[in-house]
């Protein structure tokens, strides 16, 4: 498949269908993530991949927050009326953990930031174009608790989380949301060629 229609492919899913992720799948999808570039190749990413009911409830757990309107008109797959919460897990059956330890990024030289978030993210999105590729949902989520989710997973000290990929087969029934809107800026909005034309600095 062309890159530009795994791009094209790719939507954010927020329904699932209840059926596993076959284990050649999800090895694929970190094998995606393996050969992603990052900075001096440190490879500081780390996955955690959790697919069992055990974890997927831990998920579920630090997941929830009070409710919030906002959130619900933009995606009503949130709101959890049974509880009267937020629950940003929409019940899929695989979740990518994705965090970078601390202790084994590049660090630059003049400004002493560390390239381990722009490292985890570059293989996040590998990741997710690779689910895309084989026909699976995903959605990039990065709201959620994180000191309850080191508490509950025993994250490491030196893992730093970044944000999960929620994977799955869309639900039979599911519908990209439309009031997020799926249009794209035309390229003259976003990039320029040599130079910042007048009165876009603000951009």
């Amino acid at each position: 498949m062309d890159f530009m229609d795994v791009s094209k492919k790719r939507v954010t899913v927020r329904k699932f269908a209840q059926v596993p992720v076959e284990d050649e799948k999800i090895q694929k999808i970190l094998e995606a993530g393996r050969w992603s570039p990052t900075a001096v190749n440190g490879q500081p990413q780390r996955i955690l991949v959790l697919n069992t009911l055990e974890n997927l409830a831990k998920v579920r757990e630090f997941c929830s927050f009070g409710y919030d309107k906002k959130y619900v008109e933009l995606a009503e797959e949130c709101e959890d009326k049974s509880h009267g919460k937020l629950n940003f897990y929409y019940g899929a059956p695989l979740v990518l953990f994705v965090a970078y330890d601390k202790d084994a990024c590049w660090t630059h030289p003049q400004s002493g930031k560390s390239s381990g978030e722009t490292d985890a993210t570059i293989v996040a999105t590998h990741m997710m174009l690779e689910a895309a590729s084989l026909d699976l949902g995903s959605v990039w989520i990065s709201y959620f608790d994180e000191e309850k989710a080191r508490s509950l997973l025993k994250l490491p000290e030196n893992w730093q989380p970044v944000c999960m990929l929620y994977i799955g087969y869309p639900a039979e029934d599911f519908v990209p949301n439309t009031k997020l809107g799926c249009h794209r800026k035309p390229l003259n909005e976003t990039c320029f060629y040599n130079a910042v034309p007048a009165g876009k600095e603000e951009i």
